[in-house]
């Protein structure tokens, strides 16, 4: 009996010295450290500077870099920055250049006088890298703009990458990446979920995918993302001999019933959320938010969008696919809630 009771003291202090342990279960210990690897950055669009502005600056705690979205093409060939652009990236350097790396964004659209612009313009890409020449007198005039504008860094955005200039892209972003070196100025590289990952990429550039456009202008009503995309994406992206961060979209669209589509930033989907007294709703398959409502006109709409939520099952989804860093497309009408996410994100 005396051994009975024994065994049941030391059974009762090994359950409570269990118990006041202050290590945490192996699921909570995951989240914790998931959380504190995640690394945030964001695009600033030059077409809505004071927004993009405003928001970065109530995120900054949260953001490792800030990009600056960006340069375009003129008839000549040769990198374009409209006033608004370099506004805003003289603006960013002032503010933000002590704390965070100043990133600018190349663009493969194609501006001239007289004409409408010409998005992610293949034939500009195809001329830029066709051959060592080209290539050359690009990276020059890349190199040009980096002694201009003094930035920390420079990201290459070009997409539509055709078949036939795949192989001379590769050889650009490798003499790109060995002229910027250089100078002490960091690479970028944007790439479109289409690309073919199994094709080796250089070292040293930091590569970015997109997670996003899965519905927009060019479809029917729909998240920018879902799982099963993103599921789909980390399976093609794994094939890569790179390292990736994701890129995910904040907004939406306002599909009309009559065939237009327009775009809304997080506080204009959330206006007209609360104006129309529409009921909001939360996808399953992708954790955007939607809704419907009925204009003064008589004609349906149909909203969807990302907010602090989604965004954030978004990063979860992919955390726990052990994918770490992460940019925002992008500032610029972001609500509260969102702000506040961002600038809890610090890994310091």
């Amino acid at each position: 009996m005396k051994n009975f009771v024994l065994f049941i003291c030391i059974a009762l202090l090994f359950i409570t010295a269990c118990s006041n342990s202050k290590e945490p279960p192996a699921e909570a210990k995951v989240g914790i450290k998931d959380k504190e690897k995640l690394r945030l950055s964001i695009w600033l669009p030059e077409w809505q500077n004071k927004s993009a502005m405003e928001d970065v600056k109530n995120s900054l705690d949260g953001l490792q870099d800030i990009r600056v979205f960006g340069a375009y093409f003129n008839s000549k060939d040769e990198l374009l920055l409209t006033e608004n652009a370099i506004d805003m990236l003289q603006q960013t350097q002032q503010q933000f250049n002590d704390s965070h790396p100043v990133i600018l964004t190349l663009i493969n659209d194609y501006v001239t006088d007289n004409a409408p612009s010409v998005q992610k313009d293949s034939t500009l890409l195809h001329r830029l890298v066709q051959d060592s020449s080209a290539r050359q007198k690009h990276i020059n005039n890349i190199l040009q703009v980096v002694d201009q504008y003094q930035v920390s860094g420079i990201e290459i955005d070009y997409e539509k990458v055709a078949q036939k200039d795949l192989r001379n892209y590769i050889l650009f972003l490798k003499e790109l990446y060995k002229a910027l070196s250089k100078k002490d100025v960091i690479l970028h590289v944007v790439l479109e979920p289409s690309f073919p990952f199994n094709m080796k990429l250089p070292n040293g550039p930091i590569y970015t995918v997109m997670a996003y456009n899965v519905h927009g202008y060019h479809s029917g009503p729909g998240a920018k993302a879902t799982y099963s995309f993103l599921n789909d994406l980390v399976r093609k992206v794994k094939k890569s001999n790179q390292d990736l961060a994701i890129a995910f979209a904040t907004g939406g669209f306002d599909w009309v019933a009559e065939g237009q589509i327009v775009a809304l930033t997080e506080l204009e989907a959330e206006q007209l959320l609360a104006e129309t007294n529409a009921v909001k709703q939360r996808d399953k398959g992708s954790g955007a938010v939607y809704f419907t409502y009925v204009d003064h006109d008589n004609v349906s709409h149909e909203v969807w969008y990302a907010d602090q939520e989604t965004l954030e099952k978004w990063v979860n989804y992919i955390q726990k696919r052990s994918y770490h860093d992460v940019v925002l497309w992008r500032a610029g009408g972001l609500g509260a809630r969102t702000l506040q996410w961002i600038s809890e994100q610090s890994i310091e």
